[in-house]
């Protein structure tokens, strides 16, 4: 071993004690992480006989400053990621005033409406508007003060977005478990959303929570016929 190679091995061995201390002794002085990653770079070029005018105190700083921005992005990343919530086939991108919300697609879902459902009229319901094609309807309905819009979809792969500025995501059970949810604006009204038959539901009231999920059970197979 030459005169070179010791000298290094000494520096070097006393950087890591040195080290060592700071770490095993909290009353004594500590260096930063910054200085530490320069101190050991410049002894270890040092013991080398090398001088490396660029590798200074202020960049180690920005390297290891960089270091954390990168690793607390990263954090952020899966903090949003964590935001996703499921029920049943549905799945939600939470936010604070609209939220995403996508749809497992099956076999069994329908490719275009077959069939057209709505509320009874022989309960009383009264359309006062109503839009339908091969892939979506729209139906208003009034009966006294209550106000309802129904819509009826196929289910596609695309991003629907929903209203949760004022109400929270909870989950419901009408025909099977977690098939669909609710979201409840208090006086604002009440929308439900809910997958049957391999079409998706909506059902927007006026009324409460408890009402509106009861209505979801009244919608049957309706004639458009009548509407014209």
């Amino acid at each position: 071993m030459n005169i070179d190679e010791m000298i290094a091995e000494a520096l070097e061995e006393e950087f890591e004690e040195r080290v060592q201390q700071c770490c095993s002794d909290a009353s004594k002085h500590k260096f930063s992480l910054a200085y530490r990653l320069w101190e050991y770079r410049a002894l270890k070029n040092l013991g080398k006989n090398r001088r490396d005018s660029h590798w200074t105190l202020r960049r180690a700083r920005h390297i290891v400053t960089a270091a954390i921005i990168a690793a607390s992005s990263l954090f952020l990343g899966i903090t949003a990621y964590a935001a996703i919530a499921i029920i049943g086939r549905f799945s939600f991108e939470e936010k604070k005033e609209y939220s995403k919300m996508f749809i497992e697609s099956l076999s069994s879902d329908k490719t275009e409406i077959e069939e057209y459902y709505g509320l009874p009229e022989e309960d009383g319901w009264e359309v006062t508007y109503f839009y339908a094609d091969e892939q979506q309807t729209l139906i208003n309905y009034e009966l006294g003060d209550k106000k309802v819009t129904f819509s009826q979809e196929v289910i596609r792969e695309h991003t629907h977005h929903i209203n949760t500025e004022k109400a929270a995501i909870e989950p419901i059970s009408l025909y099977k478990e977690n098939d669909g949810f609710v979201l409840d604006f208090g006086t604002g009204g009440c929308s439900l959303y809910w997958i049957y038959d391999g079409y998706l539901f909506e059902l927007f009231s006026n009324f409460n929570k408890k009402d509106t999920a009861s209505l979801a059970y009244f919608t049957k197979i309706v004639d458009f016929q009548n509407f014209f």
